[in-house]
């Protein structure tokens, strides 16, 4: 009798699991497998797929500080205080790349299946493969920042990336551990893959669309130091129709938009099960890139026990791309070619549209590296707490950008940890439970 691999959707609400017994001659009572277009884009819609970005990002970077016990060995205090490996215990599911491979298995369930799905058209089954292909690519993208080196591209070739599975069948032997430089690879060419396939619009901005997609690859250039190819998927991406909110109007108003209908926003994602960093900290070294005039400040700070945490838009909170980062990310790209006027006024165009009107003044460089600075200046400010801070962090250390960053005990003012220039430890090590399931594995 022929054996069917049963992959597991509960009410298509993103529990997605495998049986202990991996094959199946029956179908279970209750359970539903992917069969039509619809139930293939039900998985898309699942918080499976849209719950992709760990938490755990923020509390890597330089943008909070906690009050977590120094002996502490839970995975949060281990990524706080950057120590090698996040889970000790080899019995639990693991942070990070736990939760996002599983999701990748979800992406290769469709991947797998869709074509091949009864009806619907082939436009229909070919932008389903296409969102499964960019979303799987994005989720790479996060765990490369966190268990992969920094791209360098001298050593890429010989850095270790990622396994890279394509089955759905858990019992097939997991896939060798690519280099870097293959991982990246693989990643653009599945999302240049999918954009002739992308709409330029979809349902709502969970879903994919070409222009997605273009920023997307503006980000995994970037991170490559690939500035020429970078520009051009960021100009594409800057392409789509967007509006740039006035934070004065919303100060005055008292009427903050809701994230799930930011324009602001070009691809939304959440944080793995739904967590936000509602009430996180400012770090000292944060808060000194804001002064008074700042209704950024001002919108999305709380006072609390701990000191000034972070708040939000109401609704679900975005980790996703924005027009803000792309238009920065511009702006970085103008100030790193000498184009420094230009640089600026992206700048100032994004800064009108945040200080407070009365006190709003130009800034102004007069050469590349002193828009440069300005420009990662405003990112900082821009994009905290957005999950992004530990991707810049990475590529700037790679450059010789990133100073030493330390944590302080808020009691005793010593230093606990440091994270030096250069540091072994802005690169996570393979959790023991996947090293002890994978014993030949290679570790980084």
């Amino acid at each position: 009798m022929k054996k069917i691999y049963i992959y597991i959707v509960f009410a298509f609400v993103g529990s997605f699991y495998s049986c202990d017994e991996e094959f199946l001659e029956v179908v279970p009572k209750g359970i539903i497998l992917p069969e039509n277009v619809a139930d293939y884009e039900a998985i898309l819609n699942s918080p499976t797929l849209i719950q992709t970005v760990p938490i755990n990002l923020i509390d890597f970077t330089d943008d909070v500080v906690n009050s977590i016990d120094v002996v502490n060995q839970s995975s949060k205090a281990n990524g706080y205080f950057w120590r090698p490996i996040l889970n000790t215990n080899e019995k639990v599911n693991p942070d990070v790349w736990g939760p996002l491979y599983r999701s990748i298995y979800n992406t290769n369930v469709i991947i797998n299946g869709v074509v091949d799905a009864n009806n619907g058209t082939v436009e229909e089954k070919n932008s389903i493969l296409a969102e499964a292909l960019v979303t799987r690519a994005n989720i790479y993208l996060d765990l490369l920042t966190v268990f992969a080196k920094a791209y360098d591209p001298a050593t890429a070739a010989s850095d270790y990336g990622l396994p890279m599975p394509t089955s759905t069948d858990v019992t097939d032997k997991a896939p060798e551990r690519l280099s870097l430089e293959e991982t990246l690879n693989a990643m653009i060419v599945d999302v240049k893959e999918a954009i002739d396939m992308l709409p330029l619009t979809n349902i709502n901005r969970y879903r994919v669309t070409k222009y997605a997609a273009y920023g997307l690859l503006s980000r995994i250039y970037l991170y490559m130091h690939d500035f020429t190819n970078a520009e051009i998927y960021t100009n594409l991406a800057l392409e789509a129709p967007y509006t740039l909110l006035d934070y004065n109007d919303i100060a005055a108003s008292g009427e903050e938009p809701n994230y799930d209908l930011n324009p602001e926003v070009l691809w939304q994602r959440q944080g793995v099960d739904g967590a936000g960093p509602t009430f996180m900290i400012y770090s000292d070294d944060l808060n000194s890139y804001f002064d008074d005039t700042d209704l950024r400040y001002e919108l999305l700070t709380v006072v609390n026990n701990d000191g000034l945490g972070r708040s939000s838009f109401p609704g679900r909170y975005n980790f996703g791309s924005t027009f803000p980062e792309m238009l920065l990310t511009k702006a970085e790209l103008l100030a790193r070619a000498g184009n420094y006027l230009d640089a600026m006024d992206i700048v100032n165009e994004l800064r009108s549209h945040r200080i407070k009107t009365a006190d709003y003044v130009d800034q102004v460089a007069n050469s590349g590296p002193e828009a440069l600075e300005l420009v990662l200046n405003e990112r900082r400010r821009e994009l905290a707490f957005s999950g992004l801070r530990w991707f810049d962090m990475k590529r700037l250390d790679q450059e010789g950008r990133m100073p030493a960053v330390t944590r302080i005990n808020p009691d005793t003012m010593e230093v606990e940890a440091t994270l030096a220039p250069g540091s072994s430890n802005y690169t996570f090590q393979i959790p023991i439970r996947v090293q002890k399931f994978n014993p030949d594995m290679p570790l980084n």
